[in-house]
């Protein structure tokens, strides 16, 4: 019930969307009606036309083709040592990038920090053959502990790496979440606050396969189309992708069910201090992260409420994801 956003399907409208799609013929590639118009929608949602827009099918293939964008195979890529695209994508960025080294920095449950980077400058100096020559930074937003970070800590982040000539990654997989948890607009936590590029997902929040990456600014480069489409990434009925970015981005669906996954958590972490039951960390989305005694844990697990044991948070702590479709009733099945 709670083990991950990814366990629950797609909104009506975005399969409605993808039926109405269905209906006769289209340009193949990305040449259809229907892509024009959700990149149209990706270009008003953040604000600007110095973008460009790339659907994918996985964030896994967002973020590789976003740091393969940005990084050459000579390079480096720093992130947080629990980032998902150093733990959890099986060396994908690594082959997107042609072997491009991603180094960890930073432990538990704080955040991508100036220092952390600052740090970087001096154990991995620049033009030093024999080490890796760091070109990108990338960070999460939510992160993969629940938290958000607001626009400032990403300004201070860009101001480092703008100083050392890197690139700025945002794998934004609940960005949504994001958006709606610091107040902040989609743009004020992309490119206004100096992220070059975005790996900017829907699947979590309501979407059947909706996931692409955005390069914002100077950062826009011809070679990524040709990168998709190396990987395997450029899709042939591509309108039915494109679909589930217009029903979730127009009319802000989207926005929607990302407030009622964030509220709902904000609920569930309630009721676990009720119970008097430790929250670790802020609720800074749809993700609660509970201290709970193994006893408890296996009980809730027997009686189907499914959570994930979470070790970078310490021992006997579980993480809990909301969704769009989280109900009342789940969060009385806590007791």
């Amino acid at each position: 019930m709670f083990g991950s956003d990814n366990q629950t399907g797609a909104h009506t409208y975005v399969m409605v969307a993808i039926n109405t799609a269905n209906q006769g013929r289209a340009p193949s590639y990305g040449s259809d009606e229907i892509t024009v118009r959700a990149e149209r929608l990706v270009k008003q949602t953040f604000e600007t036309d110095d973008l460009d827009f790339y659907i994918v099918t996985s964030g896994s293939a967002a973020n590789g083709l976003a740091l393969a964008s940005l990084c050459p195979r000579h390079g480096a890529v720093l992130c947080h040592s629990h980032a998902h695209i150093i733990a959890d994508e099986g060396n994908g960025p690594e082959w997107f990038t042609g072997g491009a080294r991603l180094i960890g920095v930073g432990q538990g449950n704080e955040k991508l920090q100036p220092r952390h980077l600052q740090a970087a400058t001096t154990t991995y100096p620049k033009e030093f053959v024999h080490g890796p020559q760091i070109a990108a930074v990338s960070f999460t937003n939510l992160d993969e502990n629940g938290q958000n970070y607001h626009p400032e800590e990403i300004k201070a982040l860009a101001e480092i790496a703008n100083a050392n000539g890197w690139l700025l990654h945002c794998d934004g997989a609940r960005f949504a979440n994001a958006v709606i948890g610091t107040g902040a607009s989609p743009a004020e936590l992309s490119w206004k606050s100096g992220v070059d590029a975005l790996s900017f997902g829907l699947t979590k929040n309501g979407a059947l396969m909706a996931e692409s990456f955005i390069l914002f600014g100077d950062a826009r480069k011809s070679a990524a189309k040709y990168l998709r489409k190396s990987t395997g990434q450029l899709i042939s009925k591509h309108r039915f992708l494109a679909a589930q970015f217009v029903a979730m981005l127009e009319g802000k669906l989207w926005r929607e069910l990302a407030l009622h996954a964030n509220q709902m958590a904000l609920a569930l972490g309630a009721r676990f201090r009720a119970l008097g039951i430790e929250i670790i960390g802020e609720i800074g989305g749809n993700e609660v992260f509970a201290k709970l005694p193994p006893e408890k844990a296996k009980e809730l697990q027997a009686r189907g409420i499914s959570c994930y044991v979470w070790p970078p948070l310490g021992e006997n702590v579980y993480r809990f994801v909301c969704s769009y479709a989280t109900l009342d009733d789940d969060i009385a099945a806590i007791r």
